[in-house]
C-alpha cells in the first residue's frame, strides 16, 4: 500500500489512538470500492446473486450508468408486493433506469399507504384505489408528481394483469382518465433578463463555494446545456476548429449524440484550470470533469443530478433571486432549479 498520496495508509504512531480524518476526494471511494470487489468474489455476480437482494447493485448486473448505481426495494415492506415490484422492474429495464427507479419509488409509496389488513393483491380493489387517490390528492394537490404516481401505479397493475403474474388481481383494480388531476399551466421556458443578470452577478457566483458546482452553473448559463449533459462532461471537453476557436464538446443525452457549442476564452480557461485540479487530485483513470467525491474509486462517476439540483436550489435561495414581479419569487426560484 502507498505511504503517501490520496490512498496513503500511514498514520502517526503514538501512545494513544489518534483522530482519523474522514476520507475526502478520491480516498472516499476506496473502501466502498474494495468492499464491492470482495462481495463479488464471495457472492458472485448476475441475476442469481442480485435478484433476492433488497438493493440491486447495477454493476453486478452488467449495467453501468453515470449517476445511477442501485435500485432499492427496501421501502416496500410487504413481501408479496416487493416480489411483484422486482419482477416489474426487471421487465422494464430496457426502457431506462430513470423510469424503473421512479416506478419502484411510487410502488413504495403505495406500500406505505396499505393498511395492515391488506395481505395480498386480491384486496387491492377499486375501493382501495379510490382511498389511495384521496391520500395522493391530500399530499400532492395536483403537482406533476401527483400525475406520475397514478400513472406508474396504473402501469404496474396493468402489467401484472397482462402477464398474469398474479391471477388474484381484481378486475376493477385500475385507474380511469377522470382519476388524473388537471395539469397546472406551465411556466415559460425562457428566463427573464432581469433574473439572468442576478445569476451572472460575480458576487452571487462567488457564493457558490464549491468550484465544481460553480463551474457547472457557469456552463449552464453560458452554453444552455441541460444539467444531465453538463455534469457528464468528459475530462477534456474543449476542442478547437481550424481557426483555433474553442468549442465545448458534450454528449446530448436527449438526442443521444455528441454536440458542440461555442465558448469564449474565459470559460475555456476556467475549464482548463478545473481539469488541472482534477488531474492533481484524482488517479489517472479519472474520466469525467466533475467526479463525485464518494463511492468513486476510478473517478468515472460524475456528481449526481439530484445533488446538483439541491445545491442549485440552496444557492438560488441564498442569492434571493427575484423576478420583476415581487410575488413571483417562489415560482421563479422553483423554475430555475428545474
Amino acid at each position: 500500500m502507498p505511504t503517501s498520496g490520496p490512498f496513503s495508509t500511514s498514520r502517526k504512531i503514538s501512545g494513544r489512538p489518534s483522530a482519523v480524518r474522514p476520507a475526502t476526494g478520491p480516498r472516499a471511494g476506496f473502501l466502498p470500492g474494495a468492499r464491492r470487489r470482495i462481495e463479488e468474489l464471495v457472492y458472485g455476480r448476475g441475476w442469481e446473486a442480485e435478484y433476492p437482494r433488497p438493493v440491486w447493485r447495477l454493476r453486478n448486473l452488467g449495467i453501468v450508468h453515470s449517476h445511477t448505481s442501485t435500485i432499492t426495494f427496501e421501502k416496500i415492506t410487504q413481501s408479496w408486493l416487493r416480489d411483484l415490484a422486482k419482477r416489474w422492474a426487471r421487465w422494464r429495464l430496457s426502457g431506462g433506469l430513470g423510469a424503473v427507479r421512479a416506478g419502484v419509488r411510487m410502488v413504495a409509496r403505495f406500500s406505505a399507504f396499505l393498511p395492515a389488513g391488506v395481505t395480498g393483491l386480491a384486496q387491492a380493489d377499486r375501493a382501495l384505489l379510490e382511498r389511495y387517490l384521496a391520500d395522493l390528492h391530500a399530499a400532492m394537490g395536483g403537482r406533476s408528481t401527483h400525475n406520475a404516481h397514478i400513472s406508474n401505479l396504473n402501469t404496474f397493475l396493468r402489467t401484472i394483469r397482462v402477464h398474469r403474474w398474479d391471477e388474484t388481481l381484481p378486475g376493477n383494480a385500475a385507474f380511469v382518465p377522470e382519476d388524473y388531476p388537471t395539469p397546472p399551466p406551465l411556466l415559460p421556458r425562457s428566463v427573464a433578463e432581469y433574473v439572468m443578470a442576478q445569476l451572472e452577478d460575480p458576487a452571487n457566483l462567488a457564493r457558490r463555494q464549491d468550484p465544481a458546482r460553480r463551474l457547472i452553473t457557469l456552463v449552464l448559463i453560458r452554453c444552455g446545456l441541460r444539467i444531465t449533459d453538463a455534469i457528464n462532461l468528459p475530462l477534456d471537453p474543449v476542442v478547437h476548429d481550424a481557426e483555433g476557436a474553442p468549442y465545448l464538446r458534450y454528449f446530448n443525452h436527449k438526442m443521444k449524440r455528441e454536440a458542440l457549442v461555442p465558448i469564449d476564452e474565459e470559460l475555456e480557461q476556467q475549464l482548463r484550470d478545473h481539469q488541472r485540479r482534477i488531474l492533481e487530485e484524482w488517479p489517472e483513470e479519472v474520466s469525467v470533469l466533475f467526479p463525485r467525491t464518494d463511492a468513486n474509486l476510478r473517478g468515472d462517476r460524475p456528481i449526481s443530478t439530484s445533488g446538483y439540483r439541491i445545491s442549485l436550489a440552496e444557492w438560488l435561495q441564498l442569492c434571493e433571486t427575484r423576478d420583476e414581479c415581487p410575488g413571483a419569487y417562489t415560482s421563479r426560484r422553483a423554475e430555475l432549479a428545474e
